[in-house]
């Protein structure tokens, strides 16, 4: 058996000249980008929508942000389920340019590159989970937040060591296929 690949290290920033980032040359505002949001939210069916937007950093001297809420509403498995969703905006740098023109003397955020993002990060999910019926439930999880204003995924990541570690002490299980299932079973001498 291999050993798992660590993955590349995460940059503490990410800049609008990075080469996989496809958005860098937009000419769509950010205000646009946000009715674009609105509307593929309006499409699938999103209500409850509400937006926080501080570009500037000047509400209460907080930083930089903007994010949006929505409630999904839907039923899975016969159950109603109702989720809070939370989607912020990357924060995409622009680097300094002081031999632009106008030159540019120190970092700033590129909310149209930022907002380009967010657009097709969710306009992504919401397709892929109409085009495959698995729910728009499902295809958030990560973003659901829980009854402490925190996400999903900010609970679930630092815990998978533990996750990983409990798998570990389960004993090996074998697997078989009968008639096209893939069916599991205890490690046994059958």
């Amino acid at each position: 058996m291999t050993e798992p690949q660590k993955p590349e290290s995460i940059p503490e920033k990410i800049y609008s000249d990075d080469e996989l980032l496809r958005y860098k040359d937009t000419d769509i505002s950010p205000s646009r980008r946000k009715a674009l949001i609105d509307g593929v939210l309006a499409e699938y069916g999103v209500q409850d929508v509400g937006w926080r937007w501080n570009k500037d950093g000047i509400d209460r001297n907080e930083p930089c942000e903007i994010f949006v809420i929505f409630k999904i509403d839907e039923i899975i498995n016969d159950y109603p389920v109702k989720s809070s969703v939370r989607v912020d905006a990357p924060i995409i740098w622009d680097r300094p340019k002081p031999k632009g023109r106008p030159p540019i003397l120190t970092e700033r955020v590129n909310w149209r590159v930022s907002m380009a993002a967010m657009y097709h990060f969710i306009y992504t999910h919401l397709n892929s989970a109409h085009a495959m019926r698995s729910g728009k439930t499902v295809a958030f999880l990560g973003f659901i937040q829980s009854g402490k204003n925190q996400q999903i995924k900010d609970m679930i990541l630092p815990r998978l060591k533990e996750y990983q570690a409990l798998e570990e002490k389960l004993p090996p299980q074998r697997a078989r296929v009968i008639e096209g299932e893939l069916v599991k079973q205890e490690n046994s001498n059958v």
